[in-house]
């Protein structure tokens, strides 16, 4: 006959008072662990730059939306998309206006509701944010309204993008994990190149 096998102990379940203690010890050493991984240099490091990026990304968010500083400059070409036909006044809008100015710049702006032709020559003023010289908006001499170029509403869907999942994983584990950390500065820094950069 084959020899039986020695049984497993039975576990015997833990009194209230030693499952107390245990859950106690648990969160002891996670806070413990936690302590350790804030300690690290990498940590420093990587939080730091993701708070500075965080605030980058903020920068631009309110530069596009509202700060930015103005300077004049004149048409020297431009070329415009004609939009929708607007029956009250029987005219095309003008949807698109790529200009090209004296100054150097050259960008495109979305507009709305405007049927009056820009002509070489005249002025335009651009709003440029004050650290990084982007242009974001422009204005025509015969309109009070300020357009945005058609880089800034890019610009302005990656940073609140980014801004929103990176609080989002500050929120969920307050960046207090490796993949947090990474996801967040990966996000802000792209964000930071994008709107530098296009």
């Amino acid at each position: 006959m084959p020899e039986e096998q020695p049984r497993r102990k039975q576990r015997i379940p833990l009194s209230p008072e030693e499952l107390h203690y245990f859950i106690k010890l648990k969160k002891l050493k996670e806070v413990k662990k936690l302590e350790q991984f804030k300690a690290t240099s990498f940590y420093k490091i990587v939080n730091t730059l993701n708070i500075s990026l965080a605030a980058v990304v903020t920068y631009c968010v309110l530069s596009i939306l509202m700060l930015s500083t103005w300077q004049k400059t004149y048409i020297q070409e431009y070329a415009m998309t004609l939009g929708k036909l607007v029956p009250e006044t029987d005219q095309y809008t003008i949807s698109e206006i790529h200009l090209q100015t004296m100054s150097g710049n050259e960008f495109i702006i979305k507009t709305d509701y405007l049927f009056i032709e820009p002509k070489v020559g005249q002025p335009v003023f651009l709003g440029k944010d004050f650290i990084f010289n982007k242009t974001l908006k422009a204005k025509l001499s015969y309109d009070n309204r300020a357009f945005w170029s058609i880089n800034a509403y890019a610009s302005l869907s990656v940073c609140l993008f980014a801004l929103g999942i990176g609080f989002y994983i500050y929120r969920y584990n307050k960046h207090l994990t490796v993949n947090g950390l990474l996801t967040a500065f990966g996000l802000f820094g792209l964000a930071c190149l994008y709107f530098i950069l296009i």
